[in-house]
């Protein structure tokens, strides 16, 4: 199987799997706190009140950095830090000293944490929020890929050469 079959089959089972966590959602839901949208008198995210439309647009702008801003932390700054530390063919390492990517690396791990923490409180306040916040990670993703592959060069691979790899196989 290749690898664009592959990854058709995983995409559509990890659709058919969100369809039915959401489905399942839906069926059993018994909260009326959570799969609500807007701001409600009762509605308490990180100690702020979101009572007000205001107060609601507020809360989506603060999201929206934060979600803007970890997805190109995550996406360009994260991969150095990886493929240095944990790419196993990689064995010299020239861009840092080894404390230095200890520092950095550990330094990232944490925040990224402990943001997470607060992020997490956010988004299982109220799905509308939490939904908000997937929807701006995955734009601003968008936009960091096409960064990413910019820095890239296609080939693409032509019938004959596939044709080859097919032979070979055989």
């Amino acid at each position: 199987m290749n690898k664009k079959t592959k990854l058709k089959i995983c995409l559509i089972a990890n659709l058919i799997l969100l369809l039915l966590v959401s489905l399942l959602m839906l069926i059993f839901d018994e909260n009326d706190k959570y799969c609500r949208l807007g701001p409600h008198r009762d509605l308490i995210i990180l100690s702020l009140k979101i009572d007000s439309w205001n107060k609601y647009y507020m809360i989506l702008a603060v999201i929206s950095f934060v979600k803007i801003l970890k997805v190109f932390i995550q996406e360009l700054a994260m991969p150095i830090l990886d493929f240095s530390i944990y790419n196993p063919d990689k064995k010299v390492i020239t861009d840092f000293s080894k404390n230095e990517l200890q520092f950095y690396a550990n330094a990232m791990y944490l925040i990224s944490s402990l943001r997470s923490v607060c992020e997490l409180v956010v988004t299982i306040s109220q799905l509308d929020l939490a939904i908000f916040s997937v929807i701006v990670s995955e734009s601003a993703s968008f936009f960091t890929i096409r960064i990413l592959l910019h820095e890239k060069t296609f080939v693409k691979k032509s019938v004959k050469t596939n044709i080859e790899d097919l032979n070979s196989l055989v």
